[in-house]
């Protein structure tokens, strides 16, 4: 069995109390089956404890309590189950999260989510390269899927993610490039037809309002229920000022090599998914929203402040995929929207890089 991953996935750990956004707050967190079975036999006051707060629901789940934070999680936001019985029998989702993972038959693929405050400084910080490498567990078997499919459109994953990297032009010219590449990708795949395609050099005059996707974005159901507040503000903000993108452009040129990275971490994360529902063009369009939609609250936070730093922007892309990446009904609303708006066609997202 290979394992396939982005090179930074090994440099992450968990920064525990010291992370401004911690996992264990906010976050319904379910219990595996052999985990659950292990509380079930702890013994004293801890395991007293363990019954009393977990849920007789199948799957098992900490019951948060009245501020939404896992019972679990001291006053110092110190893990009292990691404390009291150590890492190992950490429940599933606690020792894996923000990691994700695809099964392929003789191949898993991973990252690190951006939801996480130390992933997504990670992602946005580096330049993104991938390494294989020998794992010994036991083989998950992978939804079915056609083997030529895959070959395809991991060759094609391939020279999206190589044109992505692509600093010699800008990244909207990037980006609307692979927006057409997917779009020929995906007719292709419609009429089973597995040819080669190159990626080409998309022209565009047409410049395109962000503001109905910004709307769309507002009906979506909100993870935090400040963020649809935050988002009409700096709507209102973004409209206020638009005139001064240019100039936000001009003094934080470091912004492109953040989106960049988060573009490359989008399309290795999802992309691929295409060889089950045999629909690459959805994975694609969600990368470029993403990156318009948070390049427009990277130019927010730079209007109300004056200047942009790092941190804003890991904070930034961090909270955004936690509303979106990690909604199941946002993201299945947004895929519908692909096919159904307008305002998500191809055409029109290539113009929002124009």
């Amino acid at each position: 069995m290979k394992l396939r991953v982005p090179q930074y996935f090994k440099e992450f750990h968990c920064i525990s109390d010291k992370c401004k956004d911690n996992c264990c707050i906010g976050w319904e967190i379910d219990i595996d089956d052999e985990t659950a079975n292990i509380y079930n036999k702890v013994s004293g006051e801890f395991g007293e404890k363990l019954q009393k707060n977990i849920t007789a629901t199948t799957p098992k789940s900490f019951i948060l309590d009245k501020h939404d934070r896992c019972p679990f999680l001291n006053n110092k936001n110190l893990c009292e189950i990691f404390i009291n019985l150590g890492e190992k029998n950490l429940c599933q989702i606690c020792t894996e999260h923000p990691r994700y993972y695809e099964w392929f038959n003789n191949i898993k693929e991973g990252g690190i989510g951006l939801c996480c405050e130390e992933a997504s400084r990670i992602i946005l910080s580096q330049n993104t390269e991938f390494i294989t490498y020998d794992i010994n567990i036991p083989f998950e078997s992978a939804d079915e899927y056609d083997s030529n499919l895959y070959v395809y459109l991991q060759c094609s994953r391939n020279k999206i993610i190589s044109h992505l990297d692509n600093t010699s032009l800008s990244l909207n010219s990037r980006i609307r490039n692979v927006l057409m590449y997917a779009h020929k990708l995906q007719e292709n795949i419609d009429n089973n037809d597995l040819s080669d395609i190159d990626i080409t050099f998309v022209q565009t005059n047409k410049k395109t309002n962000l503001q109905p996707i910004l709307e769309f974005f507002l009906t979506l159901e909100p993870f935090d229920i400040n963020w649809i507040t935050y988002l009409k503000n700096n709507i209102s903000l973004y409209n206020n000022s638009i005139n001064k993108l240019e100039e936000f452009e001009n003094t934080n040129s470091q912004i492109s090599n953040y989106l960049q990275n988060i573009s490359i971490y989008f399309v290795w994360r999802y992309f691929l998914k295409g060889v089950f529902d045999l629909d690459i063009l959805s994975k694609i369009k969600l990368m470029a929203v993403s990156i318009a939609v948070i390049k427009f609250l990277f130019f927010c936070k730079w209007l109300e402040n004056a200047t942009l730093t790092f941190n804003d922007c890991v904070k930034i892309a961090k909270d955004y995929s936690k509303e979106i990446e990690y909604s199941d009904d946002n993201l299945s609303a947004l895929v519908d929207a692909y096919y159904e708006l307008d305002s998500f066609s191809v055409e029109n997202l290539i113009g929002l890089f124009s």
